[in-house]
């Protein structure tokens, strides 16, 4: 074996679908396949004897699921990378959700290719960026670099297409320190890599008495953005759901972006004469390769709310959002963005804090309280 190759166990119950996945990787040549299990349960008993960097694991399997055998995973063998394999029926696409809230790295869906080579193609491309990824963070780790990477590879689903990753080439600039508005209306949240884990870490966090809405675009496919919203929902005080297209939007409720779908908001006319904002969905072409994209909801957001809008930027590859951002900056609002030491993938937010766009950088474990302390300023409860 290769000191310096990213060293994968491929788990799957179905013997096909590892020797493609097998060959997929074998193409990469900064990968080694170590060795292939049919289940959890074994591919436990391969990592004791032989660790390895990163595992892509089934979903849903015999004797050991794919949850199961993360938990152990997370447990005995905490550097080790997992990206999850995802079918597209209901129980795989829960599953997989359960499986990023519990830390999983990301996932990749089964694909549905009319040909073994289209659907070999397709899984090159989804797995390119993380497995550079992964790979840049091992080396960090080997030379004793405790900093998470500042990689900022874009990652892209099925429909989505996908540039190459982008290098940060020098550190951020210090945050700014600009005036905070004295009232908020609005929170827009911009998230993708380590996304669901991390809002276990925010939204249920958040009170009861929000007095302004929450508008949230996580980076995923549809379906599994519906089971996000319901997997949040049991667990938060704020009623949590996917959004759908003309309802009203209001205070103390989390609107997620539909995969697939840009979230936009327009204004519209109450019964009463008073005016407000209902969601508007389209499939416009991706911006930034996402679909949905946090630079289109953001720039919703700019034209309709005369500042008095926070935004929040967290953990994920890319840069989706800093224009966002940017535009938002010119209505005055003010700007969060996920701790580096915090983030899965400090890619997104480096983004906006090179651009010297973020007010504040605030690790994950504060930032429900602030968002908090933030919306009450200047109203009483």
């Amino acid at each position: 074996m290769s000191e310096d190759r990213l060293k994968v166990l491929i788990v799957d119950d179905t013997a096909l679908y590892r020797r493609i996945l097998s060959d997929v990787l074998d193409g990469f040549p900064e990968v080694e396949v170590v060795g292939t299990a049919p289940h959890g349960r074994l591919a436990l008993a391969k990592l004791e004897q032989n660790p390895v960097d990163l595992v892509l694991l089934d979903v849903e399997m015999p004797e050991m699921d794919g949850p199961e055998t993360l938990r152990e995973i997370r447990q005995h063998h905490r550097s080790t990378a997992v990206i999850m394999i995802s079918g597209s029926n209901l129980i795989s696409v829960n599953y997989t959700v359960q499986a990023l809230e519990m830390g999983a790295l990301d996932f990749i869906r089964k694909p549905e290719g009319a040909s073994a080579d289209a659907s070999r193609a397709e899984l090159r491309d989804l797995l390119r960026p993380l497995i550079r990824h992964v790979q840049t963070r091992v080396n960090l780790k080997h030379v004793g670099t405790p900093a998470p990477a500042k990689s900022a590879p874009v990652v892209r689903f099925r429909s989505e297409i996908r540039p190459e990753p982008v290098l940060p080439t020098r550190p951020p600039a210090p945050s700014r320190q600009a005036p905070v508005p004295t009232r908020f209306d609005v929170v827009g949240i911009g998230i993708s890599t380590g996304g669901p884990n991390a809002l276990l870490e925010v939204i249920p966090r958040l009170p009861r008495d929000m007095p302004v809405p929450v508008l949230l675009v996580q980076h995923m496919p549809p379906i599994f953005t519906a089971s996000l919203a319901e997997h949040l929902n049991q667990k938060s005080l704020l009623e949590v759901r996917e959004a759908q297209e003309g309802e009203p939007v209001a205070a103390g409720r989390v609107y997620i972006a539909p995969g697939g779908k840009h979230m936009v908001i327009r204004r519209r006319k109450q019964p009463d004469g008073v005016e407000g904002f209902i969601i508007g969905l389209n499939e416009n072409p991706p911006e930034n390769s996402c679909r949905p994209s946090v630079d289109v909801l953001f720039r919703s957001l700019a034209a309709n709310f005369d500042g008095n809008m926070l935004s929040v930027v967290m953990t994920g590859m890319g840069n989706d959002g800093c224009e966002g951002v940017r535009a938002m900056k010119r209505r005055g609002c003010h700007c969060i963005t996920q701790s580096e030491d915090t983030c899965v993938v400090y890619g997104m937010p480096f983004a906006v804090d090179e651009a010297e766009l973020s007010d504040e950088r605030v690790p994950l474990d504060r930032i429900a309280d602030r968002i908090a302390s933030l919306v009450w300023k200047g109203r009483s409860h």
